[in-house]
């Protein structure tokens, strides 16, 4: 189940207090400006499908995606990322590591908390994958369009949205992709897996 959501944005907020201990990278994948080891980022386009960069950002091969630092005064951390006007596609994303969530897979969501600052093009796909042919994606561009521009809120997206697409979760090694061929200029503080609210089901109804 896709929704956008404040309550976990606040809850999320929580976090950042746990970098005296370091986060889990179980179930932290980016916080504070940093990606926990072993994960980093990957930025994507016909150019180069493979780019590996560091956390203070970095421009894809043929320039279709940027990740700069964000320059929020609340959110240091937070970056920017930017696709430039093309029809090319380009992506993002979180890469170096695999996952077994297996065991989540009713009980949690995917949490990007983000702001989107432009408009938004008619396909943005997160994904999530678990090597070769394992992937699933799915189109958020509706639940963008629906955040306020300029605004931090969530977006959360149930395990089981990726799992019934054909991702297995006990071999996760993307936990987050996101990409677009459109115009799209956005902002994320976090990426995280986070507890369903109690009452919430995910794409696929538990029986």
């Amino acid at each position: 189940m896709l929704r956008v959501s404040w309550l976990v944005f606040l809850l999320l907020s929580c976090s950042f207090s746990w970098a005296q201990q370091g986060p889990n990278s179980n179930f932290i994948y980016f916080t504070e400006g940093q990606t926990p080891d072993p994960w980093h980022w990957v930025l994507a386009d016909p150019g180069n499908w493979w780019m590996p960069v560091e956390d203070d950002g970095g421009r894809s091969a043929n320039g279709k995606v940027t990740l700069t630092s964000a320059k929020d005064k609340d959110f240091p951390g937070a970056i920017s990322l930017k696709w430039k006007k093309s029809d090319d596609w380009g992506s993002v994303t979180l890469s170096g590591g695999m996952l077994d969530i297996s065991k989540f897979e009713q009980a949690a969501e995917l949490v990007i908390a983000m702001r989107v600052n432009t408009k938004v093009p008619a396909t943005v796909n997160v994904k999530m994958a678990c090597g070769e042919d394992c992937e699933a994606e799915v189109n958020v561009a509706d639940n963008l369009k629906n955040m306020k521009r300029g605004q931090w809120m969530a977006l959360p997206i149930a395990l089981d949205c990726f799992s019934a697409n054909g991702v297995d979760l006990s071999k996760v090694n993307w936990p987050f992709s996101i990409g677009t061929a459109g115009k799209l200029e956005l902002d994320i503080v976090e990426i995280s897996l986070a507890p369903m609210a109690e009452g919430e089901e995910g794409c696929v109804p538990n029986s």
